[in-house]
């Protein structure tokens, strides 16, 4: 146990060092798309993990949001299709998706996962990332913007790949259901 209380802290004391040299890279005037660069990402996913903007009129930092809620929508959405309860996901989107998306359209939609893997049994290694593909850790906060959660449905004859847009008010603004070998996917 002491060795993954540790591993733990050593996680946690680099990560407060990568938020130092971001910093640090910033205050000696380099840009977000250098920063991404060297970190393998966008210059938005540098500055949505790191970005530290001001509100104009209250003068106080913009607030972040929790990644770990993101994978609890992803998780809820699931769920909720799966029991055929589309009146709640409804009230999970925004009001556009939910014209775009109505009850008939997810039924529809998950009769065919049905009939493809069969029922959902679990959700497994549900993660979020943020549109570019760059993966955020389950403990870190994001600036706003639309956060992918995906997650892996385990059915009883197969698995399917999940995936739910959130926006900054965490309200779903997409859905999407596909194979686990699907090719590149809209979001």
């Amino acid at each position: 146990m002491n060795t993954i209380r540790e591993a733990q802290a050593a996680v946690e004391a680099a990560r407060r060092r990568l938020n130092e040299a971001v910093g640090e890279a910033r205050d000696q005037g380099q840009t977000w798309a250098e920063i991404g660069k060297v970190l393998g990402m966008t210059r938005q996913a540098a500055f949505k993990r790191f970005g530290k903007p001001i509100d104009p009129v209250s003068g106080a930092e913009i607030a972040r949001r929790s990644v770990a809620a993101v994978i609890d929508v992803t998780e809820q959405v699931m769920q909720l299709m799966s029991q055929g309860d589309y009146r709640r996901v409804h009230g999970l989107m925004e009001p556009r998706t939910r014209e775009e998306l109505p009850a008939s359209l997810l039924s529809e939609t998950w009769q065919k996962v049905l009939s493809e893997v069969g029922t959902l049994q679990a959700c497994r290694n549900t993660r979020a990332e943020l549109p570019d593909g760059t993966l955020i850790e389950v403990d870190e906060e994001i600036l706003g913007g639309v956060v992918i959660g995906q997650t892996i449905l385990e059915c009883e004859a197969g698995e399917i790949v999940g995936r739910v847009a959130v926006n900054d008010r965490l309200s779903v603004v997409g859905v999407l259901l596909v194979p686990t070998d699907h090719g590149p996917l809209p979001f």
